[in-house]
């Protein structure tokens, strides 16, 4: 009795499992790892792959670098082999399952990777990868998933930073081809950008997005192009107009200036393009935009988000598996009853004892309930159509109470600048009414009370160094901010601290939006929109000598470029001038980088 006890295993269910194998199927199923649902689908891209030289069949190479990059993260990983399934048991960050089945030539490998956002720090990502060898054919489909799709990840930026990490380690050991493209840049001259716009953008027949980056004056680019090509591989090929004369080129075959890429801009043409087409309807980065890495990540996002559609949903080897038991599956076939014709004088056998008629659906209750049985079905659809109904309300409801939100933190925002810049105006008015009433009028006892007054109030408002700090504990997630602005913000002599405050709301505010991709129109006009003088640079006629000024390490040790920076007045008295330096693009962080807030930089107009 004990060894039957032991060899069956009852589910949560309610299945029982017997056998000598029952406990470890019951812990392999309730471990295994199953693919992502298509709505938390963030990229998805399919593949053909070759090997990098020579001839036969890329899955060894494959198997190899899988292996290796999953042992980084598990080091008791098995190796991926063909005839053997591999998997490790699911948690919030980490789990592995691989399963196989067919032979070489006719053979197919399916791995489903738990593991952690590349960029957003807290987030479980989904890696699915399909491997499908046919003959001498070798294809490869990869998707990445997060758990509640975009919204999971707080908007398209981090959906575009998604990209699988498994694409760039499995280009250094094959060759990954997408619709013949290798993610190389296909350079055009300007003969060539006619036949481009008629053969490729006006083509019929394509399926996917084309990307075209122009270059700016004197034929050089904002970012490398080989690095948009390797952002965008997978999703949309990359066309470099070769100079910018080529620009005219395109607006001359377009038709419409407005559709066109120019002055270093990159524009992703969708499928379906037409010369009628709106302008809005084909995604455009200018290049003060393009030069943002999160501008480009929302991009990627974007274009993702489209091109999964096509590949979705990816079938792997349990979809295979569940399809082939469906097929094989027995159907129950029902025998017509043979009819007998009798004359009249031949009497009908009496029914035999043993067989049991069944009773019609619905016999013994009372003829409304059998009505309401019937009425269920037109019942049901009603209620899944009102579902439906619902359902869009409720979302078309959040998506509109998300945009109410932006659009109060938009208005107190910049209600806080209008105000910290009403109260500077009437503290100057009321210094310079004290300098323009005579000493005289006042008595010298009662003028050093009032004095002494002053200094007390002075000493219970906060200072320029509590307004930072409070902004790097209120604002830690759009804001960080390294100890050199505590610094200059303690020996600058600026008395409008509520003014500071309110710009570094601002900008807590502006970076907010744009690690969300809601920066359509550029830093410079989110900044402008909110009253903020914002400027991206410095002069491209500072010295290397006083560039170093601009450099500030973090507690890391690694050194940020700080040159945009928030201008606050415009003379050179640190009383009334304040400039806050940062920068947007500090590498592996999304949030805006502070390293000074004080006292305007040297400059060779400035001493």
């Amino acid at each position: 009795m004990s060894r039957q006890a032991s060899s069956q295993h009852l589910t949560a269910t309610g299945i029982r499992i017997v056998g000598s194998a029952a406990a470890e199927l019951v812990a392999r199923a309730s471990s295994h790892l199953e693919p992502p649902p298509s709505g938390d689908v963030l990229w998805a891209a399919g593949f053909r792959a070759r090997p990098r030289i020579g001839s036969g069949s890329p899955v060894p190479a494959i198997l190899h670098r899988l292996t290796e990059v999953l042992r980084r993260e598990w080091d008791a990983c098995p190796p991926l082999g063909r005839d053997q399934s591999v998997a490790r048991p699911a948690a919030r960050f980490h789990g592995i399952s691989w399963d196989v089945m067919g032979e070489a030539g006719a053979w197919m490998g399916e791995l489903v990777w738990r593991h952690r956002h590349p960029v957003l720090a807290g987030t479980p990502c989904t890696t699915h990868l399909i491997i499908e060898e046919q003959q001498q054919h070798t294809r490869v489909s990869l998707a990445s998933a997060a758990d509640g799709g975009q919204t999971g990840v707080r908007g398209v930026v981090a959906a575009g930073q998604a990209r699988p990490l498994l694409l760039d380690e499995l280009r250094q050991v094959v060759t990954l081809t997408f619709d013949h493209f290798n993610g190389a840049p296909i350079i055009l001259t300007e003969s060539e950008v006619a036949p481009f716009v008629r053969e490729v953008l006006l083509s019929e027949s394509r399926e996917w997005p084309v990307a075209v980056q122009a270059p700016l004056e004197g034929d050089l680019f904002v970012v490398p192009p080989e690095e948009i090509a390797n952002e965008l591989f997978g999703l949309a090929p990359l066309y470099v107009l070769e100079r910018q004369p080529c620009t005219f080129r395109l607006t001359d075959a377009i038709g419409d200036r407005r559709l066109s890429a120019y002055f270093g801009a990159l524009r992703v043409y969708r499928e379906e393009f037409s010369c009628a087409d709106r302008s809005d309807d084909h995604w455009l980065l200018l290049r003060d935009r393009l030069d943002d890495p999160l501008e480009r990540a929302a991009l990627v996002g974007r274009v993702a988000r489209v091109v999964a559609n096509r590949h979705l949903p990816m079938q792997g080897v349990r979809a295979r598996c569940d399809a082939l038991a469906r097929m094989n599956a027995p159907t129950p076939v029902t025998m017509p009853t043979p009819t007998v014709e009798q004359s009249d004088d031949e009497a009908t056998p009496p029914p035999s004892s043993d067989a049991v008629p069944s009773p019609p659906i619905g016999a013994g209750l009372p003829a409304a309930v059998v009505n309401a049985l019937g009425e269920l079905p037109a019942a049901m659809g009603v209620l899944a159509a009102q579902l439906r109904d619902l359902s869009g309300t409720i979302a078309h409801l959040v998506a509109a109470n998300v945009q109410l939100s932006d659009e109060v933190a938009r208005l107190r925002t910049t209600t806080a600048i209008r105000a910290t810049s009403t109260n500077a105006m009437e503290r100057r008015l009321a210094a310079m009414e004290s300098v323009l009433v005579p000493a005289a009028e006042s008595e010298e006892i009662d003028a050093e009370a009032e004095r002494d007054d002053d200094i007390e109030d002075l000493e219970d408002q906060p200072t320029l160094v509590d307004a930072v700090r409070h902004a790097a504990s209120e604002y830690g997630d759009a804001l960080l901010i390294l100890d050199s602005a505590e610094k200059t913000a303690a020996e600058s002599p600026y008395a409008d601290v509520d003014r500071v405050a309110a710009v570094l709301q601002a900008m807590a505010y502006v970076a907010r939006r744009r690690q969300e991709g809601g920066l359509d129109t550029g830093m410079r006009a989110a900044f402008q929109e909110l009253g903020v003088d914002y400027r991206a640079g410095i002069a491209k006629s500072t010295s290397e000598r006083l560039r170093h000024q601009y450099e500030f390490r973090d507690s890391n040790g690694l050194v940020h470029l700080c040159a945009e920076h928030i201008a606050l007045g415009s003379t050179y008295d640190p009383r009334r001038c304040l400039r806050i330096y940062f920068t947007s693009r500090a590498a592996s962080e999304v949030r805006f980088v502070i390293g000074h807030v004080g006292r305007h930089l040297t400059v060779m107009t400035s001493t």
